[in-house]
């Protein structure tokens, strides 16, 4: 996923979004994540717009919606306090890449295709927001044609200089960071943290290429 890899990753689980979305400031939660998922929706229903472009205009939308420093601290556990500086400024980049990288490969000319049919007849609806001090719960549903129920779409967002950012969200109340940080807890648990680095390296190596060459097919 949407928040762009909100909707990025959203896309990969329930493949659609749509919503009535009013302009809105990131004044507060619900209106960030409104004016994230309206941007990210704008993005896939311009069908001139190329593959390559559609992907750089949502890697930019992540970055500007999401709290990837703060993800990055929190998909570690409490791995991230043995960690030194320079492993820490080393570390949020590589995530923040494989994230970005593992979810906008999945946007193949098909996959975007088929995204724009659902958004035809999917709806969002913002349920409610929770408020408690510098953090935020925003609720959601989104409801698509082939499915008899709502799907829980929740947003956790984290207000720092003034900004709210996402720092993770949950598909049917599984967090998205927690599945992440339960994958990379085994890891270093079993082969230490510079095996999760190389892992990541080399996840991250295949990802670009599948980036760096689009899929033609015109079905998954």
């Amino acid at each position: 996923m949407f928040l762009i890899a909100a909707l990025s990753l959203c896309l990969s689980f329930s493949h659609a979004f749509s919503d009535t979305v009013a302009s809105s400031a990131a004044s507060d939660p619900m209106a960030t994540v409104k004016g994230g998922i309206g941007q990210a929706i704008a993005v896939f229903q311009n069908h001139q717009m190329p593959l390559a472009e559609r992907r750089r205009t949502l890697r930019t939308l992540a970055e500007n919606y999401f709290d990837f420093p703060m993800m990055s601290r929190s998909v570690l556990g409490y791995h991230w306090r043995s960690l030194t500086d320079q492993q820490r400024a080393q570390f949020v980049p590589l995530f923040t890449g494989f994230i970005e990288d593992a979810y906008l490969s999945k946007l193949q000319d098909y996959t975007v295709r088929k995204v724009q049919q659902e958004l035809q007849t999917a709806r969002i609806s913002y349920i409610r927001e929770q408020l408690d001090g510098d953090y935020a719960q925003v609720f959601t549903t989104v409801t698509l044609s082939d499915r008899a129920k709502p799907i829980d779409v929740n947003y956790y967002l984290a207000r720092t200089n003034g900004a709210w950012k996402v720092y993770d969200l949950s598909i049917e109340s599984i967090s998205i960071i927690a599945n992440f940080r339960n994958q990379f807890n085994r890891v270093i648990n079993n082969a230490g943290y510079d095996t999760l680095l190389a892992d990541l390296r080399a996840k991250q190596r295949r990802l670009q290429q599948d980036l760096d060459n689009p899929q033609p097919q015109t079905s998954s």
